[in-house]
């Protein structure tokens, strides 16, 4: 290990402040604590995305160890000029969609039963959206969980799921307006 790399791993401080641009040239080097730098950053937002598209914890863990494999055998092709949460944010979407597909061409799907119920005025939303994602389309439902969980833009959305912004924003207006339909249907006494 240089003499530059221990300085940056002995300093706690600065270890914090690393930039980015550092870590990747590091990971690209083949250090692997360089590349758990990127782990821990990212490793919670990664799970948001595969949990609120398979919605499920386990098959999240499994989506995000995968992601994290995908990253590391395919940093030396990430475009610096593009942004990394994008690029690792695809990825992590991209491994959740296959994941779905095998888990569909594997398994009949299971009826999904969805029972009217009274909803506490101060119910936290997030379980409002678990109730009802499973009702959204997956890209309506990826759009949504990228934009509204997030906070990534349209442009960056639609880079990483290779596809034009103007159908980004379709699907997201789809997404809203299906989840906006579905909290009248199921939940008529909440009031949107």
């Amino acid at each position: 290990m240089s003499r530059q790399k221990l300085r940056i791993f002995r300093s706690k401080d600065r270890d914090q402040n690393l930039d980015e641009q550092l870590i990747i040239k590091l990971c690209l080097e083949g250090d692997t604590r360089a590349f758990e730098k990127i782990v821990e950053k990212h490793r919670d937002r990664i799970f948001s995305i595969a949990y609120h598209i398979l919605l499920d914890s386990e098959d999240a863990r499994d989506v995000v160890q995968q992601t994290f494999l995908k990253v590391w055998k395919s940093l030396p092709d990430y475009d610096s000029t593009r942004s990394f949460n994008g690029w690792v944010s695809k990825i992590a979407a991209n491994c959740s969609i296959d994941f779905l597909r095998a888990r569909k061409s594997s398994e009949p799907l299971k009826e999904i039963a969805i029972e009217r119920f009274p909803l506490e005025r101060n119910m936290d939303i997030r379980k409002l959206f678990l109730r009802i994602a499973p009702l959204l389309a997956t890209r309506q439902r990826l759009v949504l969980i990228l934009r509204e969980v997030n906070g990534m833009e349209i442009p960056e959305i639609a880079e990483a799921l290779d596809c034009t912004e103007s159908t980004v924003r379709n699907l997201l207006s789809q997404a809203k307006d299906t989840f906006r339909r579905k909290i009248k249907e199921l939940f008529p006494e909440y009031g949107m």
